[in-house]
């Protein structure tokens, strides 16, 4: 069984992340019923630009 859950934030998750999500896999992992793949904020980007974008493939040092 996976379960995919999806938090729609009311703020920009870098002002809260920390705060609510930070620690969430611990939590699940000490519970014995799974555990966490992938915790992950999404910034929408605006329909119809360029905002992000070069943001994308960052160089690798």
């Amino acid at each position: 069984t996976r379960l995919t859950l999806l938090w729609f934030l009311e703020q920009d998750p870098r002002e809260c992340w920390e705060a609510w999500f930070t620690g969430l896999d611990e939590a699940v992992a000490g519970s014995g019923l799974g555990r966490v793949e992938l915790v992950a904020p999404f910034l929408p980007t605006v329909p119809g630009t360029d905002t992000y974008v070069d943001e994308l493939r960052q160089e690798l040092r």
